[in-house]
Protein backbone atom coordinates (compact mmCIF):
# COMPACT_ATOMS: atom_id res chain seq x y z
CA UNK A 1 0.00 0.00 0.00
CA UNK A 2 1.27 3.47 -0.90
CA UNK A 3 0.25 6.06 1.66
CA UNK A 4 1.40 9.55 2.43
CA UNK A 5 0.17 10.52 5.90
CA UNK A 6 0.38 14.23 5.06
CA UNK A 7 -2.00 13.80 2.13
CA UNK A 8 -1.82 12.82 -1.53
CA UNK A 9 1.26 13.94 -3.44
CA UNK A 10 0.63 16.69 -6.00
CA UNK A 11 2.20 15.78 -9.36
CA UNK A 12 1.49 19.08 -11.12
CA UNK A 13 -1.02 21.92 -11.22
CA UNK A 14 -3.10 22.97 -14.22
CA UNK A 15 -3.03 26.80 -14.29
CA UNK A 16 -6.78 27.38 -14.81
CA UNK A 17 -9.62 28.31 -12.44
CA UNK A 18 -7.14 29.30 -9.78
CA UNK A 19 -5.07 26.13 -10.23
CA UNK A 20 -6.27 22.52 -10.44
CA UNK A 21 -4.00 20.10 -8.59
CA UNK A 22 -3.41 16.70 -10.20
CA UNK A 23 -2.74 14.47 -7.19
CA UNK A 24 -2.08 10.78 -6.55
CA UNK A 25 -5.81 10.33 -5.94
CA UNK A 26 -6.66 11.93 -9.30
CA UNK A 27 -4.31 9.61 -11.17
CA UNK A 28 -5.46 6.53 -9.24
CA UNK A 29 -9.14 7.17 -9.87
CA UNK A 30 -8.51 8.00 -13.52
CA UNK A 31 -6.84 4.59 -13.90
CA UNK A 32 -9.75 2.94 -12.06
CA UNK A 33 -12.20 4.63 -14.44
CA UNK A 34 -10.23 3.53 -17.51
CA UNK A 35 -10.01 -0.02 -16.13
CA UNK A 36 -13.74 -0.27 -15.41
CA UNK A 37 -14.73 1.19 -18.79
CA UNK A 38 -12.39 -1.22 -20.57
CA UNK A 39 -13.72 -4.15 -18.52
CA UNK A 40 -17.32 -3.21 -19.38
CA UNK A 41 -16.51 -3.12 -23.11
CA UNK A 42 -14.58 -6.41 -23.04
CA UNK A 43 -17.04 -8.30 -20.82
CA UNK A 44 -20.12 -6.90 -22.54
CA UNK A 45 -19.31 -7.78 -26.12
CA UNK A 46 -20.18 -10.95 -28.06
CA UNK A 47 -23.09 -11.89 -25.74
CA UNK A 48 -25.04 -14.99 -26.73
CA UNK A 49 -28.05 -17.01 -25.62
CA UNK A 50 -25.67 -19.85 -24.74
CA UNK A 51 -23.23 -18.07 -22.44
CA UNK A 52 -19.66 -19.17 -22.00
CA UNK A 53 -17.72 -19.08 -18.73
CA UNK A 54 -16.97 -15.35 -18.99
CA UNK A 55 -20.55 -14.34 -19.71
CA UNK A 56 -21.87 -16.73 -17.04
CA UNK A 57 -19.61 -15.20 -14.41
CA UNK A 58 -20.64 -11.65 -15.35
CA UNK A 59 -24.34 -12.53 -15.38
CA UNK A 60 -24.01 -14.22 -11.99
CA UNK A 61 -22.44 -11.09 -10.51
CA UNK A 62 -25.10 -8.81 -11.99
CA UNK A 63 -27.90 -11.09 -10.76
CA UNK A 64 -26.43 -11.13 -7.25
CA UNK A 65 -26.32 -7.33 -7.21
CA UNK A 66 -29.86 -7.18 -8.62
CA UNK A 67 -31.16 -9.41 -5.83
CA UNK A 68 -29.41 -7.21 -3.28
CA UNK A 69 -30.87 -4.02 -4.77
CA UNK A 70 -34.39 -5.45 -5.07
CA UNK A 71 -34.38 -6.90 -1.54
CA UNK A 72 -33.09 -3.63 -0.08
CA UNK A 73 -34.82 -0.99 -2.20
CA UNK A 74 -37.84 -2.83 -3.61
CA UNK A 75 -38.64 -3.81 -7.18
CA UNK A 76 -39.85 -0.29 -8.02
CA UNK A 77 -36.29 0.94 -7.46
CA UNK A 78 -34.61 -1.66 -9.66
CA UNK A 79 -33.59 1.10 -12.08
CA UNK A 80 -30.97 2.16 -9.52
CA UNK A 81 -29.04 -1.08 -10.17
CA UNK A 82 -26.46 0.43 -12.62
CA UNK A 83 -25.73 3.28 -10.20
CA UNK A 84 -25.25 0.94 -7.21
CA UNK A 85 -23.02 -1.43 -9.20
CA UNK A 86 -20.91 1.52 -10.40
CA UNK A 87 -20.61 2.86 -6.86
CA UNK A 88 -19.60 -0.56 -5.51
CA UNK A 89 -17.02 -1.27 -8.23
CA UNK A 90 -15.48 2.21 -8.02
CA UNK A 91 -15.19 1.83 -4.26
CA UNK A 92 -13.60 -1.61 -4.21
CA UNK A 93 -11.27 -0.93 -7.17
CA UNK A 94 -10.34 2.43 -5.67
CA UNK A 95 -9.24 0.58 -2.53
CA UNK A 96 -7.45 -2.29 -4.29
CA UNK A 97 -5.35 0.00 -6.48
CA UNK A 98 -3.30 0.85 -3.39
CA UNK A 99 -1.89 -2.69 -3.47
CA UNK A 100 0.18 -1.82 -6.52
CA UNK A 101 2.73 -0.26 -4.18
CA UNK A 102 3.24 2.91 -6.22
CA UNK A 103 -0.34 4.21 -6.44
CA UNK A 104 -2.46 5.61 -3.63
CA UNK A 105 -5.83 4.10 -2.69
CA UNK A 106 -8.43 6.55 -3.98
CA UNK A 107 -10.72 5.79 -1.04
CA UNK A 108 -7.93 6.76 1.38
CA UNK A 109 -8.56 10.37 0.33
CA UNK A 110 -11.46 12.14 2.07
CA UNK A 111 -12.18 14.26 -1.00
CA UNK A 112 -13.10 11.10 -2.95
CA UNK A 113 -15.49 9.54 -0.43
CA UNK A 114 -16.98 12.93 0.41
CA UNK A 115 -17.88 13.55 -3.24
CA UNK A 116 -19.61 10.15 -3.39
CA UNK A 117 -21.54 10.87 -0.17
CA UNK A 118 -22.60 14.32 -1.39
CA UNK A 119 -23.69 12.80 -4.70
CA UNK A 120 -25.92 10.33 -2.85
CA UNK A 121 -27.32 13.14 -0.69
CA UNK A 122 -28.15 15.24 -3.77
CA UNK A 123 -30.00 12.25 -5.24
CA UNK A 124 -31.94 11.85 -1.97
CA UNK A 125 -32.85 15.55 -1.82
CA UNK A 126 -33.89 15.58 -5.48
CA UNK A 127 -36.21 12.60 -5.04
CA UNK A 128 -37.69 14.01 -1.83
CA UNK A 129 -38.51 17.24 -3.64
CA UNK A 130 -39.79 15.27 -6.66
CA UNK A 131 -42.23 13.18 -4.57
CA UNK A 132 -43.20 15.71 -1.88
CA UNK A 133 -42.61 19.07 -3.54
CA UNK A 134 -40.22 21.72 -2.29
CA UNK A 135 -42.57 22.89 0.45
CA UNK A 136 -43.24 19.30 1.50
CA UNK A 137 -39.49 18.66 1.69
CA UNK A 138 -39.00 21.76 3.86
CA UNK A 139 -41.96 20.72 6.00
CA UNK A 140 -40.25 17.40 6.69
CA UNK A 141 -37.63 19.26 8.74
CA UNK A 142 -40.32 20.38 11.18
CA UNK A 143 -41.68 16.89 11.94
CA UNK A 144 -42.80 15.64 14.39
CA UNK A 145 -42.75 19.08 16.10
CA UNK A 146 -41.24 22.39 15.21
CA UNK A 147 -38.72 22.13 18.05
CA UNK A 148 -37.03 19.21 16.26
CA UNK A 149 -36.10 21.38 13.26
CA UNK A 150 -32.43 21.94 14.31
CA UNK A 151 -31.96 18.23 14.97
CA UNK A 152 -33.41 17.30 11.58
CA UNK A 153 -31.15 19.79 9.82
CA UNK A 154 -28.08 18.51 11.68
CA UNK A 155 -29.06 14.92 10.83
CA UNK A 156 -29.38 15.82 7.15
CA UNK A 157 -25.91 17.41 7.15
CA UNK A 158 -24.33 14.64 9.25
CA UNK A 159 -25.53 11.87 6.92
CA UNK A 160 -23.05 12.48 4.04
CA UNK A 161 -20.27 13.41 6.49
CA UNK A 162 -20.64 10.14 8.41
CA UNK A 163 -20.74 8.08 5.21
CA UNK A 164 -17.62 9.80 3.87
CA UNK A 165 -15.60 9.58 7.08
CA UNK A 166 -16.54 5.94 7.71
CA UNK A 167 -15.20 4.82 4.34
CA UNK A 168 -12.19 7.13 4.38
CA UNK A 169 -11.26 6.40 7.99
CA UNK A 170 -11.07 2.63 7.60
CA UNK A 171 -8.84 2.74 4.52
CA UNK A 172 -6.62 5.62 5.64
CA UNK A 173 -6.30 4.15 9.14
CA UNK A 174 -5.33 0.78 7.68
CA UNK A 175 -2.64 2.42 5.59
CA UNK A 176 -1.23 4.24 8.60
CA UNK A 177 -1.18 1.03 10.66
CA UNK A 178 0.59 -0.85 7.86
CA UNK A 179 3.19 1.91 7.50
CA UNK A 180 3.83 2.04 11.26
CA UNK A 181 4.18 -1.76 11.50
CA UNK A 182 6.59 -1.80 8.56
CA UNK A 183 8.68 0.95 10.17
CA UNK A 184 8.71 -0.89 13.52
CA UNK A 185 9.83 -4.17 11.94
CA UNK A 186 12.48 -2.36 9.91
CA UNK A 187 13.96 -0.80 13.06
CA UNK A 188 13.75 -4.14 14.89
CA UNK A 189 15.45 -5.87 11.96
CA UNK A 190 18.35 -3.41 12.00
CA UNK A 191 18.77 -3.70 15.78
CA UNK A 192 18.60 -7.51 15.93
CA UNK A 193 20.89 -8.16 12.96
CA UNK A 194 23.44 -5.62 14.18
CA UNK A 195 23.41 -7.32 17.59
CA UNK A 196 23.93 -10.77 16.04
CA UNK A 197 26.70 -9.62 13.71
CA UNK A 198 28.47 -7.51 16.37
CA UNK A 199 30.62 -10.45 17.53
CA UNK A 200 31.42 -11.65 14.04
CA UNK A 201 30.08 -14.99 12.82
CA UNK A 202 30.04 -16.78 16.20
CA UNK A 203 26.49 -15.94 17.32
CA UNK A 204 25.15 -16.32 13.79
CA UNK A 205 26.62 -19.80 13.42
CA UNK A 206 25.36 -20.74 16.90
CA UNK A 207 21.83 -19.66 16.01
CA UNK A 208 21.96 -21.63 12.78
CA UNK A 209 23.12 -24.71 14.69
CA UNK A 210 20.36 -24.32 17.30
CA UNK A 211 17.80 -23.91 14.54
CA UNK A 212 19.00 -27.07 12.82
CA UNK A 213 18.82 -29.04 16.08
CA UNK A 214 15.27 -27.81 16.80
CA UNK A 215 14.14 -28.77 13.31
CA UNK A 216 15.63 -32.26 13.74
CA UNK A 217 13.81 -32.63 17.07
CA UNK A 218 10.61 -31.49 15.34
CA UNK A 219 10.68 -34.64 13.20
CA UNK A 220 10.52 -36.82 16.31
CA UNK A 221 8.27 -34.87 18.69
CA UNK A 222 5.98 -33.20 16.08
CA UNK A 223 5.59 -30.02 18.12
CA UNK A 224 4.63 -26.78 16.41
CA UNK A 225 6.72 -24.72 18.82
CA UNK A 226 9.88 -26.56 17.75
CA UNK A 227 9.09 -25.84 14.09
CA UNK A 228 8.49 -22.12 14.70
CA UNK A 229 11.53 -21.52 16.91
CA UNK A 230 13.69 -23.74 14.73
CA UNK A 231 12.99 -21.78 11.56
CA UNK A 232 13.19 -18.47 13.45
CA UNK A 233 16.61 -19.31 14.88
CA UNK A 234 17.86 -20.65 11.55
CA UNK A 235 16.69 -17.59 9.60
CA UNK A 236 18.04 -15.11 12.15
CA UNK A 237 21.38 -16.91 12.17
CA UNK A 238 21.56 -16.96 8.38
CA UNK A 239 20.66 -13.28 8.03
CA UNK A 240 23.02 -12.37 10.87
CA UNK A 241 25.82 -14.21 9.06
CA UNK A 242 25.05 -12.35 5.83
CA UNK A 243 24.94 -9.08 7.77
CA UNK A 244 28.36 -9.80 9.31
CA UNK A 245 29.75 -10.52 5.85
CA UNK A 246 28.39 -7.17 4.62
CA UNK A 247 26.02 -8.72 2.08
CA UNK A 248 22.73 -7.76 3.78
CA UNK A 249 23.37 -4.27 5.10
CA UNK A 250 20.24 -2.11 5.36
CA UNK A 251 17.77 -4.80 4.24
CA UNK A 252 14.75 -5.00 6.63
CA UNK A 253 14.49 -8.79 6.60
CA UNK A 254 12.12 -8.99 9.58
CA UNK A 255 9.63 -6.78 7.71
CA UNK A 256 9.19 -9.31 4.89
CA UNK A 257 5.66 -10.64 4.71
CA UNK A 258 4.07 -8.96 7.74
CA UNK A 259 3.08 -5.66 6.04
CA UNK A 260 1.91 -7.64 3.01
CA UNK A 261 -0.48 -9.66 5.19
CA UNK A 262 -1.80 -6.48 6.81
CA UNK A 263 -2.19 -4.88 3.40
CA UNK A 264 -4.24 -7.87 2.21
CA UNK A 265 -6.55 -7.40 5.17
CA UNK A 266 -6.93 -3.62 4.99
CA UNK A 267 -6.98 -3.37 1.18
CA UNK A 268 -8.87 -6.51 0.19
CA UNK A 269 -11.12 -7.52 3.10
CA UNK A 270 -11.70 -4.12 4.68
CA UNK A 271 -11.98 -2.47 1.26
CA UNK A 272 -14.64 -4.96 0.14
CA UNK A 273 -16.57 -4.59 3.40
CA UNK A 274 -16.50 -0.79 3.24
CA UNK A 275 -17.60 -0.84 -0.42
CA UNK A 276 -20.54 -3.07 0.51
CA UNK A 277 -21.46 -0.95 3.55
CA UNK A 278 -21.30 2.28 1.54
CA UNK A 279 -23.48 0.77 -1.19
CA UNK A 280 -25.98 -0.60 1.34
CA UNK A 281 -26.28 2.75 3.11
CA UNK A 282 -26.78 4.46 -0.24
CA UNK A 283 -29.52 1.98 -1.13
CA UNK A 284 -31.29 2.43 2.22
CA UNK A 285 -31.22 6.24 2.05
CA UNK A 286 -32.27 6.42 -1.61
CA UNK A 287 -35.07 3.88 -1.13
CA UNK A 288 -36.44 5.97 1.76
CA UNK A 289 -36.67 8.90 -0.65
CA UNK A 290 -38.22 6.74 -3.41
CA UNK A 291 -41.23 4.94 -1.85
CA UNK A 292 -43.56 2.68 -3.88
CA UNK A 293 -45.95 4.57 -6.16
CA UNK A 294 -49.00 3.87 -3.97
CA UNK A 295 -47.23 5.22 -0.87
CA UNK A 296 -45.91 8.24 -2.71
Amino acid sequence: MSLNVTGPFIYFTIPILGGINITQTTVSFLLVTIFLCTACVVLGKDLSTRPGPRQTLVEKGVLMMRELVVSTMGEHNEHWLPFIITLFLCSICGSLIGMTGFLRSATADLSCTLVWALMVSVIIWYNNIKHSGFLGWIKGFTEPVAVMTPMNIVSEIAQPISMAFRHFGNLAGGGVITSVVYMAFSLASTAVLNLISASGNLIALALMAVGGVLLLLRRKKKKLSLLIFGWLSLVLGLFGFLQAMGWLSGVPVLAFGIPAVLSCYFDVFSGAVQALVFSLLSMVYISAACPPPQEA
